[in-house]
């Protein structure tokens, strides 16, 4: 396992995804009434951002600027560990912070670990397949730009991909979804909700759509394959055909770094 790449999605991808928990689990929104904290994670070689937590929300920001506590990881394995528990930041501001870095905010991240490593026996709530599969779909979006920047798998593929966006959805009325795939340069990044025309001009655009969440939650899972579910009609595909093979390529990567 590439240790930049993990590192990379762990700050990019399960950090971002925080953002959403709130408003699906009271007891993380419980958490975070209390006034705001900004926290800047840098990992050099890798990336910098920042949370701003409080007020019942969680906020992401890429890159470096003004925060309450910054907190420095020389290596990227650093990272790893530290969302494996088995490893701690060095403080470079706010070190009078850390009650919060290792009470409300290991708390918060707590949270979303238990919803994102379910169980048959926690599935078998609607509720809780339900948060599960918001949260999945975000993560390994968000993760799948990672992958395509900085695995070495994931590199190989994109030099094959023109410019373009793909929009991930799901098409169901309680709760619609939609994320967009940003392909520039053979560069990757995501931005929340459907943004067709987020790379300019004359790029190209492809789309999949699942029918519904517990479709979305069982694929992501692994639980249920592609290709099945796309003959059963409960997911569409359309738009440039090439781009949705490549991302597919990147996506089946993402499970070897989430697991």
């Amino acid at each position: 396992m590439d240790q930049k790449t993990l590192a990379a999605i762990n700050l990019r991808a399960v950090l971002r995804t925080l953002v959403q928990l709130p408003a699906l689990d009271p007891q993380a929104e419980q958490i975070l009434l209390h006034d705001p904290i900004t926290l800047q994670f840098a990992a050099t070689g890798v990336t910098k951002v920042r949370l701003r937590l409080g007020t019942g929300h969680v906020e992401y920001y890429p890159g470096g600027g003004p925060a309450d506590m910054k907190l420095a990881f020389p290596a990227p394995v650093m990272v790893n560990k530290m969302f494996d528990g088995a490893g701690a930041p060095i403080p470079t501001k706010g070190i009078t912070k850390i009650k919060y870095l290792l009470g409300p905010f290991t708390k918060l991240t707590d949270r979303l670990s238990y919803y994102l490593r379910p169980t048959p026996e926690l599935l078998a709530d609607p509720e809780y397949a339900r948060v599960n599969a918001i949260l999945t779909l975000h993560v390994a979006a968000y993760a799948t730009a990672e992958v395509g920047n900085f695995d070495e798998r994931g590199r190989a593929v994109a030099p094959n991909m023109t410019d373009g966006v793909i929009v991930l959805g799901v098409a169901d009325e309680r709760d619609n979804q939609a994320l967009t795939l940003v392909v520039e340069d053979h560069r990757f990044r995501v931005v929340d909700g459907e943004h067709r025309s987020e790379a300019g001009s004359g790029t190209k655009y492809a789309y999949m759509n699942f029918a519904n969440l517990d479709t979305a939650g069982q694929v992501l899972r692994g639980e249920l394959a592609s290709y099945p579910a796309i003959g059963r009609e409960l997911i569409s595909l359309g738009g440039y055909i090439p781009l949705l093979d490549s991302m597919n390529k990147l996506l089946g990567i993402v499970p070897f770094y989430l697991s």
